[in-house]
């Protein structure tokens, strides 16, 4: 909880020291396909489903450019097997991301993203199949912050809702995850993100 207020006192601090002309606030929601890449090749990996949800505030650099900063939280894993299914598993995580973004509107209504962003893991539990034990929480062997990038698009869909878009980005991390060595070697998460936005009128 005190990340989660860190978080969102960071965002006001920028919203109240800029033009408020230029400012708009709003919230998100959406479905991630997630996933977490190891560098042990005995191990493969497949996706797991999460979601998203937070706010943002954007502000209009001039009638192309904007930047928007947002703070969300979202869960992810993977599913994993290793040497061809002879023990198989599953790892669940949750984050509260802070992307900052450059936003150039490419045409009317079309907008493509891109910038850094900075994950804290929240949670991270193994469950490995056949075992009693359920999920495992294995934070101890992960950092507590990470450091990645997000690139994307969005549609304005004023025509149908005064304020509505609808979203598709690639985030991804650009440090790895775990802390100390594990078996799976050196761990990164990703997630393709499909969002609904909405921005509150003024």
């Amino acid at each position: 909880m005190k990340k989660l207020t860190l978080s969102f006192t960071f965002i006001l601090c920028i919203a109240f020291s800029i033009n408020a002309q230029d400012l708009n606030f709003g919230a998100k929601a959406g479905l991630n396909i997630a996933g977490i890449s190891f560098e042990n090749d005995s191990y493969s990996t497949s996706s797991r489903i999460g979601f998203h949800i937070g706010g943002f505030v954007n502000y209009n650099l001039n009638e192309k450019f904007a930047v928007q900063p947002e703070v969300y939280f979202s869960t992810g894993g993977n599913e994993w097997d290793f040497s061809n299914e002879s023990t198989t598993g599953e790892v669940k995580t949750s984050n509260l991301s802070i992307p900052i973004l450059l936003q150039y509107e490419v045409i009317d209504n079309l907008v493509i993203e891109g910038g850094p962003q900075y994950n804290i893991l929240l949670s991270i539990e193994q469950k490995i199949d056949g075992s009693n034990d359920g999920f495992e929480d294995i934070s101890e062997f992960y950092k507590s912050g990470i450091i990645g990038a997000a690139i994307g698009a969005l549609y304005r869909l004023e025509d149908l809702v005064p304020g509505l878009a609808a979203g598709l980005r690639f985030a991804f991390d650009l440090t790895n995850i775990n802390d100390v060595d594990v078996d799976a070697g050196n761990l990164r998460q990703n997630a393709f993100q499909v969002s609904i936005l909405y921005t509150i009128p003024k």
